[in-house]
C-alpha cells in the first residue's frame, strides 16, 4: 500500500512524513467542494478519499480533484477511512462499517458495531479496529466479522493506535548510545515510578512485549492497553479529562492529551507515567513526537501549538525571561499537527494552515481558507490534501526544490 492510508498516517497515529522534501512555501492546486464539513483524507496511488459531516464518502483524483464516485450514506462520514490496496474502510456514526472496492465504490461487506462509531478507524496486522460508544471492537479486515469487544464506560474516542513491541528495541539501543549522567538523573527524576510499588523503574527496560498492542483513550478519561490478538486488559492509566484525538506511540511511550489540560508520556509496556505537562485550556489534538529531535507537539484550545521537550515534559522554546508555551496560531487549533520533512503543518480554527520549521518552531507560511481547518492534513510528495469546515477540500502544492530559507 502506499503511504499515509490511515489517520495521521500509520497505526501508530505519528503523523510523519520525514521522508519527504517540506514545503518552504504552498499553492493551491484544486479545491473540491464537498457537503458540509469536510473530514480528514487518506491516499491510495492516485486517489484520495474522504468524508463529511453529512454522510457520503468521496473518491477524488489526486492529481485533478475529479470525482470518481460517491458512496453515499445517511450518517456522517466524517470519521478517518481506511485505505489498502484491496479494500476502502469506511464508518459512519451511527455504528455502520463498510469495506468498498477503492476503484468503484461498490460495498464488499457491512457490518454493525455495538454503538455509533466515535473514532477514526485503525488497521494493523489484518485487524481493523473502531472506538465507539460501548467500548473497542477488533473486526478481522477480509470479512468484517468482529473478532472482540472491550466494553468501556465511556465511548472510546479519537483513534486507536498500535504497536507491536519493535519500537523498544529501538528505544533501548538510542538510549544505550546516547545516554549519559544528566540524562540518566534528568529520567530518574520525572515521574518514572510504580505507583503501586513505590518503585523507580530502570529507563531501558521499559519495553519488552512481543506480542501486538492496542492503545485507545476514553471520554471520561482512560488511556487502554489492550491486546491486540484477544483484547484482553493489559493496563490501564487514568487521565485529567476525554483523550483528545487518541494516544500516539512513538519511542516506546504513549502520548496522549486530554481536554482537562494535561498531556501524559505513559510507559507503554506498563502504563507508568513519565512526565505530565499541564496548561489552563484544553489541548484538542493528538501530539506529535520526533523522537529523533526529542520534541513533542500538542494543539490546544488556547490558539498554541505547544513544544516541549521528550524528557521530562519541559517547554523547549525560549523567550527573553521565560520559556514560551509554543507557537501562537490565530485561533484554537483544530487539526493535529503532521510534519513533512523539516515542516510542521496544522490548522486552527480561524480557517488558517500554517507551515512550521521544526528546526527553529516558527511560521515559514499561511494559507487560509474561508472556515475553520477541520480535517488533519494528508501528506504525499510536493502535496498536502486538506479539509475545511467551508465544505471544501484543499490540495497544496510545492517545490521541493525551494530551501526552506
Amino acid at each position: 500500500m502506499t503511504e499515509w492510508n490511515q489517520y495521521k498516517g500509520d497505526s501508530h497515529n505519528s503523523g510523519l512524513r520525514r521522508d519527504l522534501e517540506g514545503p518552504a512555501r504552498v499553492g493551491e492546486a484544486w479545491t473540491a467542494d464537498l457537503a458540509e464539513s469536510v473530514g480528514s483524507p487518506v491516499l491510495d496511488r492516485d486517489t484520495v478519499y474522504v468524508g463529511t459531516s453529512r454522510g457520503n464518502c468521496y473518491a477524488l483524483e489526486r492529481e485533478t480533484g475529479r470525482r470518481r464516485w460517491t458512496f453515499e450514506t445517511t450518517a456522517a462520514t466524517d470519521a478517518t477511512p481506511v485505505v489498502t490496496r484491496e479494500r476502502l474502510y469506511l464508518g459512519t456514526n451511527d455504528g455502520t462499517l463498510y469495506a468498498l472496492d477503492p476503484p468503484t465504490g461498490e460495498a464488499e461487506w457491512q457490518a454493525e458495531l455495538p454503538g455509533s462509531l466515535e473514532s477514526a478507524l485503525a488497521l494493523s496486522d489484518g485487524r481493523l479496529y473502531a472506538g465507539h460508544v460501548g467500548g473497542l471492537s477488533a473486526l478481522e479486515a477480509e470479512t468484517g466479522t468482529v473478532l472482540w469487544t472491550h466494553e468501556t464506560e465511556s465511548a472510546v474516542v479519537g483513534s486507536p493506535a498500535i504497536a507491536d513491541g519493535r519500537e523498544g528495541g529501538q528505544r533501548r539501543s538510542a538510549l544505550d548510545e546516547h545516554r549519559d549522567d544528566e540524562l540518566v538523573d534528568s529520567m530518574e527524576g520525572s515521574m518514572m515510578v510504580d505507583s503501586e510499588r513505590g518503585q523507580e523503574l530502570e529507563p531501558d527496560r521499559r519495553w519488552e512485549i512481543d506480542q501486538e498492542r492496542v492503545f485507545a483513550g476514553t471520554a471520561d478519561g482512560t488511556v487502554l492497553a489492550l491486546e491486540a490478538e484477544s483484547g484482553e486488559e493489559v493496563w490501564t492509566a487514568p487521565v485529567g479529562g476525554g483523550v483528545a484525538s487518541g494516544p500516539t506511540i512513538a519511542d516506546g511511550r504513549v502520548y496522549v492529551g486530554d481536554d482537562g489540560g494535561t498531556m501524559l508520556a505513559l510507559d507503554a509496556n506498563a502504563g507508568h507515567s513519565w512526565f505530565t505537562y499541564e496548561i489552563a485550556d484544553a489541548f484538542t489534538t493528538s501530539a506529535t513526537v520526533l523522537a529523533d529531535a526529542e520534541t513533542t507537539f500538542i494543539g490546544a484550545g488556547d490558539g498554541y501549538l505547544h513544544v516541549t521537550d521528550t524528557t521530562v515534559g519541559r517547554r523547549k522554546l525560549r523567550g527573553w525571561l521565560f520559556s514560551r508555551k509554543g507557537v501562537e496560531l490565530d485561533g484554537p487549533v483544530r487539526s493535529c499537527p503532521v510534519v513533512a520533512g523539516n515542516v510542521l503543518c496544522v490548522g486552527d480554527a480561524t480557517g488558517s494552515l500554517y507551515g512550521i520549521d521544526v528546526a527553529d518552531p516558527e511560521p515559514l507560511w499561511r494559507f487560509t481558507a474561508d472556515e475553520a481547518i477541520s480535517g488533519t492534513p494528508a501528506l504525499a510528495p510536493e502535496r498536502l490534501y486538506v479539509g475545511s469546515a467551508d465544505e471544501r477540500l484543499y490540495c497544496l502544492e510545492w517545490d521541493a526544490e525551494v530551501p526552506l530559507r
